[in-house]
């Protein structure tokens, strides 16, 4: 896959936790050194096939191999759903929406979402992306350049910026907006992080209760969001027209021709807000910082943007052809995908990889790991964009920062719309010099963020 890479040495490692053997691990676990499950992964998780965790009160596997992930994700879907932990974390912001959603209940939603989003195409949304990263452009081309800001938190405003243009035809500076994402962003700081203590000591039929405090920050999101449909209800009365994704959802119908209820459509939103706003933002800033590491390949990349578009501005169809820009980000997806890891349960007892695996075991599925295994990724821990010019290459399975199967992400292709566009409109006119970029590295939360952000001068 690597065409003009002789060897790994030539290439740069961006932060990651170094591989360890198990038993290393387990020292720095029972000397309290290692708090994030990134640091708590072993060497031989990133080259076997399943892993097996043999304690904590009920089985735990960690799967590697694309056959067995495409069996748990696509063939055998309705025996795995998605994991108590994972619903546990997010249903009091989720309800019942289509990311944690199961069985006929999930059926009916998606069936529902899938003509919203034709109905919605890309192009159709592409002039409220547009007009969001316009609003980003002018608010950094007035920040004092020696000012020192968090990346992180600078594309989460222009990313949630897209998502309330999308969603409501509302830019993020209107007050319900604004108080939305303030929400968001306390809900995912307090929300249960994913960790192999947690994990080990769960128990699926007693779960643990959610923090009052993330519970508060979910109510105040909906009830944002509620308002936000009300105020929608109303409009419509008085004649006034939308085309968002918001009103395609209000006018989607199931077979039985119902609609959705106002709970069920503040589930949907919910859920697209999240997946749409936080994921992006974090697979961003992860490709930015690792260009601002790579000045040759930032060269280029500037270099192809300024030979397709030379003065405009970054069209729908320009899309196709900034190769580089796509790359690049789906190389940040590949080392730093949004959900490090997709947790799945077995409803019934069955043999993995040759294991034999009891009802009830907790799946771990963790694209971090699959997209960093040498067997399908030459030099899987090095940053190599080119990588991606053959993509036939691919064997199905190893690349899935959007999940696989019927629950890939819906969403995937704005995800790859919104990144080309950002990035080449930003990274056109601004450079972000990170002022202390050996400090950077990654910890897991809901997504994979940068411990302590990634301050930058603009």
């Amino acid at each position: 896959m690597t065409a003009h890479h002789g060897h790994a040495a030539e290439l740069w490692r961006p932060p990651a936790p170094p591989y360890r053997p198990g038993w290393l691990v387990g020292l720095r676990i029972a000397l309290g050194l290692s708090g994030d499950l990134l640091d708590t992964l072993p060497s031989d998780c990133y080259s076997r096939d399943v892993v097996s965790v043999p304690i904590g009160r009920r089985r735990v596997f960690i799967v590697n191999h694309p056959d067995l992930i495409r069996r748990i994700m696509v063939e055998e879907v309705d025996l795995y759903p998605k994991s108590d932990l994972m619903v546990a974390a997010l249903e009091p912001l989720l309800g019942q929406g289509v990311l944690i959603s199961a069985g006929d209940t999930w059926s009916r939603h998606r069936a529902m979402l899938a003509p919203a989003f034709e109905q919605l195409r890309l192009g159709q949304m592409f002039p409220a992306m547009q007009s969001a990263v316009v609003a980003c452009v002018e608010r950094l081309a007035e920040s004092d350049p020696e000012q020192v800001v968090d990346l992180e938190a600078c594309l989460s405003h222009v990313t949630a910026d897209i998502m309330m243009r999308t969603l409501f035809s509302e830019p993020i500076e209107g007050d319900d907006a604004h108080r939305v994402f303030s929400a968001f962003l306390r809900f995912q700081r307090r929300a249960p992080q994913f960790n192999l203590r947690v994990v080990l000591a769960s128990d699926p039929e007693r779960p643990d209760p959610m923090p009052a405090e993330a519970v508060e920050d979910a109510r105040v999101v909906r009830s944002l969001m509620a308002d936000l449909l009300h105020d929608r209800r109303q409009r419509l009365g008085r004649g006034e027209v939308f085309f968002d994704f918001a009103q395609a959802l209000m006018d989607a119908r199931d077979a039985d021709g119902r609609s959705l209820t106002a709970a069920e459509l503040v589930d949907e939103l919910a859920v697209f807000f999240l997946a749409g706003h936080e994921t992006t933002a974090s697979s961003l800033a992860w490709t930015m910082f690792m260009l601002s590491q790579q000045p040759h390949t930032l060269e280029r990349l500037r270099s192809e943007i300024h030979r397709e578009l030379g003065g405009r501005a970054f069209a729908f169809q320009d899309v196709r052809s900034l190769g580089l820009v796509r790359n690049v980000f789906r190389e940040g997806l590949r080392l730093y995908p949004p959900a490090a890891f997709l947790t799945r349960r077995a409803t019934r007892a069955g043999t993995l990889g040759g294991y034999a695996m009891p009802a009830g075991s907790f799946i771990v599925i963790s694209p971090w790991l699959v997209h960093r295994q040498e067997r399908f990724w030459p030099h899987a821990d090095r940053f190599d964009p080119s990588r991606f010019d053959r993509e036939e290459s691919q064997q199905p399975g190893t690349f899935i920062p959007f999940g696989l199967g019927p629950r890939v992400c819906i969403g995937a292709g704005i995800a790859q719309l919104e990144a080309s566009l950002i990035l080449t409109e930003l990274l056109r006119r601004f450079s972000f010099v990170p002022v202390a970029p050996a400090d950077v590295h990654p910890v897991s939360r809901v997504t994979i963020r940068p411990a302590h952000g990634i301050p930058v001068r603009i």
